[in-house]
């Protein structure tokens, strides 16, 4: 086979693993046994009859969902990683021994990975992010946080407004006009802790 014949029958390997459409293997197909002079006993044309064309599922790209795979869709991949997992565990060591440590050194990474993304400073904080909520959101689980970033969202906000309705004496029902949540109030009780705190003031003189 001459070598600008090979070439081509090369070119549409490519366009047959790339397909798009049935058309467009079909196409493929019927270009590359052209190539080879229009014989359908032709040993490549055999070879991929006998081999490819009859497992189109596992290679082409419409059966497979047309999921992009970036080209690198060898066993160049497989290599690649067998190489890096060689750099850290022992050729000696048995199948139990190298899975063992594989998952050990794998929870180690995410150990250190989630480690440093906590570590104060660690990450950027966005322009609008309040940083009492950014410190205590590295103390509390995430659930308590939402109901504190909730409520403090409530408190700080520019708009916050809450009515205020006086019931008996030392006590008062305060709505809040965002939320629409009513609280119960007993004004007595800072009232009992300034006068204590003037009291002891005036009695420490």
């Amino acid at each position: 086979m001459a070598s600008s014949v090979k070439k081509q029958v090369k070119a549409m390997m490519g366009l047959l693993v790339y397909a798009r459409s049935k058309m467009e293997y079909n196409e493929a197909r019927s270009t590359m046994k052209e190539l080879l002079g229009g014989d359908e006993t032709h040993p490549l044309y055999n070879t991929f009859l006998e081999n490819w064309d009859n497992s189109q599922e596992e290679w082409v790209s419409y059966l497979r969902g047309n999921v992009p795979h970036l080209t690198n869709n060898t066993n160049n991949r497989i290599e690649s990683k067998w190489g890096k997992i060689k750099d850290v565990i022992k050729g000696t060591s048995s199948i139990d021994e190298l899975v063992t440590t594989l998952i050990t050194l794998q929870e180690y990474a995410e150990d250190q990975y989630i480690a440093e993304y906590h570590r104060v400073g660690s990450r950027p904080r966005g322009p609008d992010e309040d940083p009492e909520l950014a410190a205590l959101g590295m103390q509390i689980s995430p659930f308590a946080f939402r109901l504190v970033a909730e409520q403090h969202g409530l408190a700080t906000r520019s708009n916050t407004h809450y009515n205020v309705e006086l019931l008996s004496p030392g006590k008062a029902i305060v709505t809040s006009s965002s939320s629409g949540v009513t609280y119960e109030v007993n004004v007595e009780v800072r009232h009992d802790i300034a006068n204590f705190c003037c009291t002891f003031g005036e009695d420490s003189h």
